[in-house]
């Protein structure tokens, strides 16, 4: 018998759209577990506590480890990473939410050392850029109207 890690294996596929890292078990006949809604309107922002460009997902996004997470009010969410609580912000709360909330035991992570947010989905993970500092509103107030 091997001792080899079963755990999945991330994949270089990471779509901005649905903010969703594929893995190993896409490559076979594995459905998702659940997909999340995509946001009606597209956040233009790429920094912390708004959407992930690719190159930090494939070149930075590891180790990860197991955490806690949970909605608390608005774009905040309390995170236990590593018996240490934190608040965490993200710019699509209701995302994050279902996400948290559809996953399976031992389906969230982080990656060590920064606050990104990974939720199992069965063939991949959901990915959440949070920010562990208040984040600014996805649109100026001016672009609100367009």
């Amino acid at each position: 018998m091997s001792n080899e890690n079963k755990e999945p294996k991330p994949l270089q596929i990471f779509s901005i759209g649905s903010g969703k890292q594929l893995d190993s078990r896409a490559l076979g006949d594995t459905q998702p577990d659940y997909e999340i809604e995509k946001p009606e309107r597209r956040c233009p922002r790429f920094q912390a506590g708004h959407n992930f460009h690719w190159i930090p997902i494939f070149n930075h996004s590891h180790p990860r480890i197991e955490i806690q997470a949970k909605w608390l009010q608005d774009n905040q969410f309390e995170v236990v990473v590593e018996g240490k609580t934190e608040i965490w912000f993200h710019h699509e709360p209701e995302r994050l939410k279902s996400a948290l909330a559809r996953t399976k035991q031992g389906g969230i992570k982080a990656t060590v050392g920064r606050p990104w947010i990974f939720v199992d989905a069965g063939d991949g993970s959901y990915a959440f850029n949070c920010s562990n500092k208040p984040i600014i509103p996805c649109f100026d107030e001016d672009e609100e109207d367009n």
